[in-house]
C-alpha cells in the first residue's frame, strides 16, 4: 500500500477506535447506573434516602465490576493498531500496564469510577429530597449524569435550597467523573496508536516524520507541529490530542518520503 494512504487510513481508523471505545464505555456507564437506582429503592423513604453510606457501598461494588469491562476495551482498541500495522503488541501491551503521567490506567480508573458512584448517589439523594418518584428520578438521572454539577437534579435541587455537596475532580469540562472516565480511555487509546505507529516507522528505518493536517479545522497545536518540519522521533507524534485528525509522512536518509 502507498505509505501516505497508509497513514491516512491509519489516522482515520485511529478517530473510529476512540469513537466505538467511548460509545462502550457510554453503555457500560448507564448500564451501572441503572442498576444502582432499581437498588436505591432499598435506601428510600418518606423523601430521604434511610442508609445513604449502605447505598454509597453498594454504588461503589457496581462501578468496581464495570472496570474490568472498561480496560478490556481500552485494551482490545489499543492493540487494534498493532494488528493494523502488523507489528507485535508487546510493547503496547506493556505500555497498558504501565505509569501513565504518574498513574495506571487501571488506576485511574478505579478512582474516576468511585467518583461516578458518589455522582450517581448525589443525583438519587437530591431527586429523593426533592420528592421524586421512581420514574421522574430514573429520566432526571439520564438527563443529567454525564454532566451533574452544571444541569441536572442537583443544581434543581440547590435552587430550591436542598444542600448537596459539590465535590471538584478538575476543571472545566472534566469536573466530573463521567467526563474523566471517557477522557482516560480516549486519552490511552491515542497515546497507545501513537506509539505503535512510531514504532512501525522505526522498524521501517525511518529516521523521522512529518506532521500533516488532516483537517482544516483551526487548531494552533496542530499547525504548529505540521509547521515545524521534520521531527525525530522523541518529538511528540501525533495524535496531539483526542480528536486529532494529523498524519504522519516518514523520513528516511534518503531524504525521500515514504
Amino acid at each position: 500500500m502507498d505509505e501516505l494512504k497508509r497513514s491516512v487510513d491509519y489516522s482515520r481508523k485511529r478517530l473510529q477506535a476512540i469513537r466505538n471505545c467511548e460509545d462502550h464505555v457510554a453503555d457500560i456507564l448507564w448500564k451501572s447506573t441503572q442498576k444502582i437506582i432499581a437498588a436505591s429503592k432499598r435506601y428510600r423513604g418518606a423523601g430521604r434516602l434511610t442508609n445513604e453510606s449502605a447505598l454509597l457501598s453498594y454504588a461503589k461494588n457496581v462501578t468496581a465490576e464495570a472496570e474490568e469491562s472498561i480496560n478490556s476495551y481500552i485494551s482490545a482498541y489499543s492493540k487494534v493498531s498493532c494488528k493494523i500495522l502488523g507489528i507485535d503488541s508487546e510493547n503496547i501491551e506493556s505500555f497498558l500496564v504501565s505509569d501513565i503521567y504518574g498513574k495506571t490506567t487501571s488506576e485511574r480508573n478505579a478512582v474516576y469510577l468511585g467518583n461516578f458512584a458518589e455522582d450517581i448517589v448525589r443525583m438519587i439523594k437530591a431527586g429523593t429530597l426533592m420528592g421524586y418518584s421512581d420514574q421522574q428520578l430514573l429520566s432526571s438521572i439520564r438527563t443529567g449524569y454525564k454532566d451533574p454539577y452544571h444541569t441536572s437534579v442537583i443544581t434543581k435541587a440547590k435552587r430550591k435550597d436542598i444542600n448537596i455537596d459539590v465535590p471538584s475532580y478538575g476543571k472545566g469540562y472534566y469536573k466530573n467523573a463521567y467526563q474523566n472516565i471517557v477522557r482516560n480511555a480516549s486519552q490511552v487509546i491515542a497515546l497507545a496508536w501513537g506509539q505503535a505507529e512510531q514504532e512501525y516507522g522505526q522498524e521501517n528505518k525511518a529516521i523521522g516524520f512529518y506532521v500533516k493536517r488532516g483537517s482544516s479545522y483551526p487548531c494552533e497545536i496542530c499547525q504548529n507541529e505540521a509547521d515545524a518540519g521534520i521531527h525525530s522521533f522523541k518529538d511528540p507524534y501525533p495524535p496531539f490530542h483526542v480528536s486529532c485528525c494529523c498524519y504522519t509522512v516518514f523520513a528516511f536518509k534518503d531524504n525521500k518520503k515514504k
